[in-house]
C-alpha cells in the first residue's frame, strides 16, 4: 500500500506574537505553500494580520499569554481578547500557556475554538530540552576560568531540561551534582552516574560548587543556600518566574548571577523554528482531522 501524505485543511494562517522563532517558523511555512500572516512579528503587520480570515491562530511558545497581553517581537501591545474577539468561529488555536483563562469567558467559549498546544508532544518538549541544553553550555562555558572537568557543578531539577543539562555537563567531564524535589528524579538522576540529593541538603553542599544552573521555576534556593556558597560563584538562572532563588540578594553576597530567559532562541534560532513548524504541522493535522 502506498503511504498516504499528510492532508492539511486548514491553510489560511495567522502567527500571532512570540520572538524571532515564531518569525522564523511563518516564513517557513510559508515556504511550504501554507498562506500565513504575521501579527507582532513585522513592522506593521497589525494593519494587513487579516485575523478573522484565519482558519488556525498561531500563539507562541512557551507563553501564549503573560502578564496579561500576548509578547511580540515588534513590541506590539497585544491583548488575548481583542485577538480572540475578531478571530472567526471555530478557529484552530495553536499556543503556549496562559491562553486557557481567555477561551473561559462566556464570548469567547460561545465561539467553539479548539485549542492545540505545543506541550502535548513529547518529540517536541525532549527537542526544545535539547536545545536549551546546549544554549546554556554555550553560555557556561569560560565564565570561571576553569575547564569543565575541574568544575563542579550543581542542576536543580531533573526533568527534561535538567535531565539533558546534566548529561551533557558529564558527558564533558564536569562533576555534576542534581538537586530535585521527587524521589524519583533523584533515582533517575542516580541511575544516569549522577550525584543526587534533596533540596533540603542544599546548604551543606553549597559549599563545594563552582556553578549552580537552575531549572526550576520556584524558590529552591534558600538564603541559607546562597550564603554558603563561595563569593563569585556562578549562578545561572535558566527557569522561568517566579525564579529559583532571590537575585539581588545573591548578588548582595558577591555572587555571579545572570539570568538566560529563551535559551533556544537565543541559542539556535533557526533549529527552535524548525522545531516549532514540526510541532505546529502535527497539531494543525489533528485539528484538520
Amino acid at each position: 500500500m502506498h503511504r498516504r501524505e499528510a492532508v492539511f485543511l486548514l491553510r489560511k494562517l495567522l502567527v500571532a506574537g512570540g520572538d524571532g522563532r515564531m518569525l522564523r517558523m511563518a516564513r517557513m511555512l510559508a515556504g511550504d505553500g501554507f498562506d500565513v500572516s504575521t501579527l507582532g512579528l513585522v513592522s506593521g503587520d497589525e494593519k494587513t494580520a487579516g485575523i478573522a480570515s484565519a482558519e488556525a491562530l498561531l500563539f507562541p511558545y512557551p507563553f501564549a499569554v503573560r502578564d496579561g497581553r500576548v509578547p511580540t517581537l515588534t513590541g506590539l501591545t497585544l491583548h488575548p481578547e481583542d485577538v480572540l474577539e475578531s478571530a472567526r468561529p471555530g478557529a484552530a488555536l495553536l499556543a503556549g500557556r496562559g491562553l486557557e483563562p481567555c477561551l473561559e469567558a462566556p464570548e469567547t467559549h460561545a465561539k467553539g475554538f479548539g485549542l492545540f498546544r505545543y506541550e502535548s508532544s513529547p518529540a517536541f518538549l525532549e527537542r526544545n530540552a535539547e536545545l536549551s541544553a546546549e544554549g546554556t553550555l554555550l553560555q557556561a562555558m569560560g565564565r570561571t576560568g576553569d575547564a569543565l572537568p575541574d568544575m563542579t557543578v550543581l542542576v536543580t531539577g531533573y526533568g527534561r531540561f535538567g535531565r539533558a543539562l546534566a548529561q551533557k555537563l558529564r558527558a564533558l567531564g564536569a562533576d555534576v551534582w542534581v538537586a530535585a524535589r521527587r524521589e524519583e528524579q533523584r533515582l533517575a538522576a542516580r541511575s544516569d552516574e549522577m550525584r543526587a540529593v534533596a533540596l533540603s541538603e542544599l546548604p551543606g553542599l553549597a559549599g563545594r560548587m563552582d556553578m549552580v544552573l537552575n531549572t526550576i521555576p520556584a524558590r529552591v534556593l534558600g538564603p541559607d543556600t546562597l550564603a554558603a556558597l563561595p563569593k563569585g560563584t556562578w549562578l545561572l538562572e535558566l527557569a522561568s518566574a517566579p525564579y529559583g532563588f532571590d537575585r539581588d540578594a545573591a548578588a548582595a553576597l558577591g555572587l555571579s548571577v545572570e539570568v538566560l530567559p529563551a535559551l533556544p532562541a537565543r541559542y539556535a534560532p533557526q533549529s527552535a523554528a524548525r522545531a516549532l513548524k514540526q510541532v505546529s504541522l502535527e497539531l494543525l493535522r489533528e485539528a484538520s482531522l
